[in-house]
């Protein structure tokens, strides 16, 4: 709880640029093509896309935000103290990584705000309570990426690079925009072994009503606990080598 309570007070005193622009801005940009898409077009399923307005604004605060969980500590000389801390290594990234998927959710509720009033979208929600119980779901997949990126980015010299790299693959292969299910074989079996893509399928599902909605959380959830476990194995070991050698560079 102090952890949330201190990012957010972090985000609303503005001092990160680049996640203002994620979050406020980023919506508005992909909201205004969209409109103009219709305007030529007049044909296009404009939920769909004010749905993946927002999931892409979520995903692109938590790869940036809770990647750098780490590498921040890292560059800042802090991680040692954190090893070192009567806290267990884990529940810190793990509470980071939660309060960052938390904020991201500004960035859908702005969406709908933008599509709604400054573009006259109609938001076709079905069920509010599914809906809701969705998006539970899909910031707990994103909580249990951000942490595996955590972990994964600790160890790079060149974070945001592999940062920008993933971002469009990750939005493309996780179903934002194509069905998973139109998929080939093989991709279709690496987006499903991916939490936040069974995450996105649940939203898309409520949005519709569609029966296998639930079916879509269950997973989700049961993906994301998976993750979740070998994450936590992970960060044990991380802080027994830390300990052990002394040196950041044993990761």
């Amino acid at each position: 709880m102090f952890l949330l309570i201190r990012e957010i007070k972090y985000f609303t005193n503005f001092n990160n640029k680049m996640y203002q622009f994620l979050l406020f801005f980023q919506p508005l940009m992909i909201l205004s093509i969209v409109y103009f898409l219709k305007q030529v077009r007049g044909d296009i399923n404009s939920d769909k896309f004010v749905l993946a307005s927002a999931l892409i604004s979520m995903w692109s605060y938590v790869l940036y935000s809770s990647g750098s969980a780490l590498i921040s500590q890292k560059w800042n000389d802090t991680l040692k103290l954190l090893i070192a801390a009567p806290v267990s290594l884990f529940a810190v990234i793990l509470t980071k990584a939660l309060s960052n998927s938390v904020i991201a959710l500004i960035s859908m509720i702005l969406s709908f705000i933008y599509a709604r009033f400054i573009f006259q979208f109609n938001i076709g929600i079905a069920n509010y309570g599914y809906f809701l119980l969705s998006i539970v779901v899909l910031i707990f997949s994103l909580s249990v990426v951000g942490l595996i990126l955590a972990i994964v980015f600790v160890a790079s010299q060149n974070v945001f690079d592999f940062q920008n790299l993933i971002l469009t693959p990750m939005i493309l292969l996780c179903g934002v925009f194509i069905p998973v299910e139109q998929f080939p074989v093989v991709l279709k079996l690496i987006a499903y072994l991916i939490p936040m893509t069974w995450g996105i399928k649940s939203v898309q599902d409520t949005l519709v009503l569609s029966p296998f909605m639930f079916s879509s959380m269950a997973v989700s959830i049961v993906v994301s606990l998976i993750y979740l476990f070998l994450a936590y194995f992970i960060v044990k070991k991380i802080e027994v080598v830390l300990r052990k050698t002394g040196s950041l560079g044993a990761i």
